[in-house]
């Protein structure tokens, strides 16, 4: 191997250590986002999201420094242009730097892997709470279909017409 592949090969190393860290970092925001919604703390819910927003720039900016260095080492080994992948140059390494970067791929990728379950249980979370609310309102002011059947308006009155057997217990019109 030469010093320029050498170079390049140490390079990707390191920077998949960093992607590593960025990732970690993302895993235990969202970690926290998912303690705030069992909480029901909204304010410390939207400060976890604010600080969200700068590791996945972070990140971002990661994997377009990864893109270049995947293009880069495309270029040294002469692959295509096409589809590249680390996957794909990772058979192309030395030995030594080969098994160092292939173990931290598969890190990422099982990190990737915790990141993913954790926020399908978040975003489950917030559905489960918009629904009971959606439900409460619903069982509060009715279906919103307008009729006020069964419903008190503010001096107490009930309305004119028969209930209609689901929400409308408060009427706000009156």
């Amino acid at each position: 191997m030469n010093p320029q592949h050498q170079t390049l090969c140490i390079q990707m190393r390191d920077h998949l250590d960093a992607e590593l860290a960025a990732h970690r970092v993302l895993v235990t925001l969202a970690e926290r986002k998912q303690t705030e919604l069992v909480r029901g703390d909204m304010e410390g819910f939207t400060t976890v999201l604010a600080q969200e927003q700068t590791a996945l720039s972070e990140v971002n900016r990661l994997r377009q420094i990864r893109d270049r260095l995947v293009r880069a080492l495309a270029t040294v080994f002469n692959l295509p242009a096409g589809d590249l992948k680390l996957s794909l140059l990772i058979p192309r390494l030395a030995d030594p730097l080969r098994a160092e970067i292939q173990q931290r791929q598969q890190d990422l990728k099982a990190l990737l892997e915790r990141l993913r379950l954790i926020n399908d249980r978040n975003a489950l979370l917030i559905r489960q709470g918009l629904g009971f609310v959606r439900d409460l309102l619903g069982a509060l002011m009715g279906p919103g279909t307008g009729t006020d059947a069964g419903a008190y308006d503010r001096r107490g009155l009930g309305a004119t017409s028969g209930a209609t057997g689901r929400g409308n217990l408060v009427n706000i019109a009156g």
